[in-house]
C-alpha cells in the first residue's frame, strides 16, 4: 500500500514536469517581493509589519498561472493574515525568514472576532513552497503562549496557526523550518495530493531537549494536522509540546516515514468516533 502511494506522487511528479513544459506558452512571471513588489527587509517595525504584509496579500491576489514569487535571503517582519485564494501551477520562493509581528492586540481578526492565520492558502492546485537552503517562518508564539501556566487559561485556542492550506490539489512543502508557532504549526485540511519533505517544526520555550514543566505550557502547538488523501510526509524533524502528528477524521492513503518527532502523542483518528483508512 505505501508503494502505492508513493507512485502516485511519481506519476504526479512526472505530470508536473509535462506542466512545466508547458509554462513557456504563457506569460509567467518571475516577481522578486522586495525589488519588484517592494518589501521592506531587516526592519521590525510594526508600520514595516503592516506593510509587508499587505504587500504579500496584494501580490498573492495578482499572481497568474505559473507565477514565481521569491522572498530573497533577508528577513522580513510581517503582519499576519496572509491569505491567497486559489492559485494554480504558482511557485512560492523562501530564501530567507519571515517573522510574525507580536503585537497582539494588533493582529487581524475575522467578523467574528476571531484572529486570522499567519499564512493560509485555499483551492490551491500544484503550489509550491520551497526553498533553495531552509527557510525560516517564525510565528514568535512566546508572546501568544504568555506566562507559563497562565497564558492558556487567558487565551485558550484564539491563537493563529503559522500555515494552514485548504482543499489544496498536488500540493509541495519543502524545506521549510516552522518555528513557535503561536497554535498549531499547520494544518492541512482536506487535501488531496500532498507532499511534505525536508521541513522541521520547532517549538519550546527554553534550549532544553526535553518536555519540561516549561516547555509543556506551549500547549496546542501541534506539529502536522491533516485530513484529506494521498499525503506523504518525510525526512523532516518534528519537535513540539502537544501532537506531532494528528491525521483526522475521513483520512485514507497517508506515509508517514523517516520522520524525527518528539511531543506528547502521535494521533491517527484525532478524536474519538473517527474513521481512517491506509495510515
Amino acid at each position: 500500500m505505501t508503494d502505492s502511494i508513493i507512485q502516485s506522487f511519481n506519476k504526479k511528479n512526472s505530470v508536473g514536469l509535462l506542466l512545466l513544459g508547458l509554462l513557456c506558452v504563457f506569460d509567467a512571471r518571475v516577481i522578486d517581493f522586495e525589488l519588484d513588489v517592494g518589501g521592506k527587509p531587516n526592519d521590525a517595525s510594526l508600520k514595516t509589519a503592516w506593510l509587508n504584509g499587505g504587500l504579500i496579500n496584494s501580490t498573492l491576489a495578482g499572481l497568474t498561472y505559473g507565477d514565481e514569487l521569491i522572498f530573497p535571503n533577508k528577513t522580513f517582519h510581517v503582519m499576519g493574515g496572509i491569505e491567497a485564494h486559489k492559485l494554480t501551477n504558482v511557485i512560492l520562493h523562501f530564501e530567507g525568514t519571515i517573522v510574525y509581528d507580536d503585537t497582539l492586540k494588533e493582529w487581524p481578526r475575522n467578523s467574528e472576532g476571531s484572529v486570522l492565520e499567519c499564512m493560509s492558502f485555499y483551492d490551491p492546485q500544484n503550489l509550491t513552497l520551497t526553498s533553495s537552503g531552509k527557510a525560516l517562518f517564525n510565528g514568535q508564539g512566546t508572546t501568544w503562549w504568555g506566562l507559563p501556566g497562565i497564558g492558556y487559561l487567558v487565551r485558550g485556542e484564539d491563537r493563529p496557526r503559522l500555515l494552514k492550506i485548504v482543499n489544496g490539489v498536488d500540493v509541495l512543502v519543502e524545506n521549510i523550518f516552522l518555528q513557535n508557532s503561536p497554535y498549531w504549526t499547520t494544518l492541512f485540511d482536506h487535501m488531496d495530493g500532498l507532499e511534505i519533505r525536508n521541513t522541521d517544526i520547532d517549538a519550546r520555550r527554553t534550549h532544553s531537549d526535553e518536555h519540561g514543566v516549561i516547555d509543556i505550557t506551549a500547549f496546542n502547538t501541534d506539529g502536522f494536522d491533516v485530513t484529506g488523501k494521498n499525503v506523504w510526509i518525510h525526512d523532516c524533524f518534528v519537535w513540539y509540546q502537544d501532537d506531532t502528528i494528528a491525521v483526522k477524521d475521513g483520512s485514507e492513503n497517508m506515509l508517514f516515514e523517516h520522520i524525527e518527532a518528539s511531543g506528547v502523542g502521535l494521533t491517527v483518528g484525532s478524536i474519538g468516533n473517527s474513521t481512517v483508512r491506509n495510515i
